[in-house]
């Protein structure tokens, strides 16, 4: 829903529970090939943990992930609105952006719609089995504290961690070709 100053309001999912792919490197992991892929178990008591969901409110929400968290330094930079509620719907943390930038929102209106969180975490090495999928895992995240909600092409949580674009939220652009051209 766009208002009166052109700002966006969309609703989507932030995150989810279950298992992210990661690169050892991301992790800084030495004792294997930094292009190996590790398999991180997001539990839902980490995820809705209220002071959790807490760090949503207020978090910038930027046009790609910044190189670097956002900051004081970064945020004029980085930042093209901020995320206005944030709860859990299922295995998903649901948000309300207001996107207030004018590229951002021809970028959405273009169809770059997933959304990645930035946050910093704790890994902590375990083995274990997601109950959900039954995939294995190395690691748990714990301690979860959302920087900035970037919008991107292709998140880390997959195709349905995306801004809504039912109820005409967003018009999705679409080409008809007809056989007179």
């Amino acid at each position: 829903v766009y208002d009166e100053r052109g700002f966006l309001r969309v609703t989507g999912k932030a995150a989810r529970t279950g298992i992210y792919t990661y690169l050892a490197k991301e992790l800084e992991l030495t004792d294997r090939d930094p292009m190996a892929l590790v398999k991180v178990y997001r539990p839902p008591s980490e995820v809705f943990d209220s002071k959790s969901l807490s760090t949503y409110l207020n978090s910038d929400v930027t046009n790609s992930h910044p190189p670097e968290l956002v900051t004081a330094e970064t945020y004029k930079a980085t930042s093209v609105g901020h995320c206005v509620s944030a709860s859990q719907d299922g295995d998903f943390v649901v948000v309300e952006l207001l996107v207030k930038d004018a590229k951002a929102i021809k970028d959405i209106e273009s169809g770059k719609a997933q959304l990645s969180p930035g946050y910093k975490t704790t890994y902590v090495a375990e083995d274990g089995v997601c109950p959900d999928t039954g995939q294995k895992y190395e690691f748990k995240q714990t301690g979860i504290e959302v920087n900035h909600i970037a919008i991107v092409e292709r998140g880390r949580g997959g195709a349905q961690v995306r801004i809504d674009d039912n109820n005409g939220v967003i018009p999705m652009p679409i080409k008809v070709m007809l056989d007179s051209g």
